[in-house]
């Protein structure tokens, strides 16, 4: 499973999705290793206006694209993020959002001390200034550190050959596909491919030849998907005790899993406008939302599958409101909205006002919240942020009903990407 975020971001792709490096990465495993056999499955679960905060929120609330099995995949494949590279706080961004990434991914399958194995790769080459794409490789590198993640770096391939020849168009477009800008073409996403493919290989011969020369590789005595969070103010002396604690939480947890029921959703109501997953087109988005809408004035689904204005939840105008009746199937703890932030004129000022209600099934008391979410940003981009918050009166039960009512108080124009009533 590829979380290529904000990759592709080609109109190709929506014609011919085989143009890019999920499917290509795909094809060279089974042509390569199983003759042609289909062994192995890539599939892209990332879209465009992602970032390593919503890519965790994809993982921890399995919103993955139809025909992706929400068993645990065997590898997460984590891709550089211009969106996490164009946010003004990078240490919160590379410290705290993408090392969310990695645990949620690890918990795919909480009681797999091994699996999922997770991969970071930079195929970021660099259009801005040095400076910063250093800065980003020196994050990546303290992170696979820490982790022990397997970690590939494409961009060091083709980088310097790019910069030593940007004035010969052949040789951009050769190596590139495309301009030299953020969303490369086919000529990168092939070498990608191929770059990931090259270092796999590359682990399993190293491996298969220590074990025949029968040399140990050294193995933590803790499994290292428990390894605490990346505190950079940390000393060596927290660590082990955080590692240790974790640990034993996932095997009390795990202990439990024959008494517990498997099929437990994370959420009792759960979506999100994307390319690449199950809700791609403005009709899915109209189904997904048709059992829960109660009224709208003012908001519509719209957009496109790749091409801007993707598909989203739309309000046109100030004072758009729209309502949700929710009937509980799981315990729920938290609401999560994902909205654009962006920083054109119609996204200045803008605000938009959540008012919740859970209405008890069994006294008919009801808690209240109310939540407050902007739409404007200066950051020179436009991205899918989420917002999430504690439900009221600790949260509903089974059978309990959470009524949503949302109202554009300023501005114009707003966009939902996605919304969710999940357990935690």
């Amino acid at each position: 499973m590829c979380f290529s975020v904000g990759i592709p971001a080609l109109e190709e792709y929506a014609r011919n999705p085989s143009c890019a490096r999920p499917v290509r990465l795909e094809n060279l495993f089974n042509e390569a290793l199983f003759g042609n056999k289909s062994v192995v499955k890539v599939s892209n679960i990332a879209g465009g206006g992602a970032s390593s905060e919503i890519g965790k929120i994809v993982l921890d609330y399995q919103l993955f694209p139809e025909g992706v099995k929400k068993e645990s995949p065997h590898v997460v494949i984590w891709a550089h993020a211009p969106n996490d590279a164009g946010q003004p706080d990078r240490d919160r961004t590379f410290y705290e959002h993408l090392p969310g990434f990695v645990h949620a991914a690890r918990n795919l399958d909480k009681c797999n001390d091994d699996l999922p194995m997770v991969v970071i790769l930079e195929d970021f080459y660099g259009s801005g200034t040095y400076e910063s794409v250093n800065q980003i490789s020196g994050y990546l590198s303290e992170l696979s550190s820490w982790y022990r993640l397997t970690s590939v770096n494409h961009a060091n391939v083709i980088k310097h050959e790019l910069w030593a020849n940007l004035d010969i168009p052949y040789t951009v477009s050769h190596i590139l596909g495309s301009d030299y800008h953020i969303h490369s073409g086919m000529g990168s996403h092939a070498g990608a491919a191929w770059t990931m493919f090259f270092n796999f290989l590359s682990a399993f011969t190293d491996s298969c030849t220590a074990e025949s020369l029968g040399l140990d590789i050294p193995v933590s005595s803790i499994p290292l998907k428990f390894m605490g969070p990346y505190d950079t103010s940390g000393s060596y002396d927290t660590i082990s005790p955080t590692w240790r604690r974790n640990k034993d939480e996932a095997r009390e947890y795990c202990s439990r899993q024959p008494l517990l029921n498997k099929t437990t959703e994370p959420c009792t109501y759960a979506f999100m406008a994307n390319s690449m997953s199950g809700v791609n087109s403005v009709k899915g988005l109209r189904a997904v939302m048709k059992g829960v809408l109660t009224s709208s004035d003012g908001w519509e689904a719209s957009g496109n599958p790749v091409k801007q204005p993707r598909i989203g939840w739309y309000a046109s105008k100030e004072g758009a409101k729209f309502s949700l009746e929710i009937v509980v199937s799981s315990d729920t703890k938290f609401l999560t909205i994902m909205s654009m932030k962006s920083y054109g004129p119609k996204f200045v000022d803008t605000m938009l006002e959540i008012n919740v209600q859970i209405n008890r099934k069994d006294t008919g008391q009801h808690a209240t919240s109310s939540h407050q979410i902007t739409g404007y940003h200066e950051t020179k981009t436009s991205i899918h942020v989420p917002h999430k918050v504690e439900l009221p009166g600790g949260g509903a039960q089974v059978g309990d009903v959470i009524l949503l009512d949302a109202i554009l108080k300023r501005g114009a124009y707003f966009k939902i990407n996605g919304i969710a009533f999940c357990a935690y």
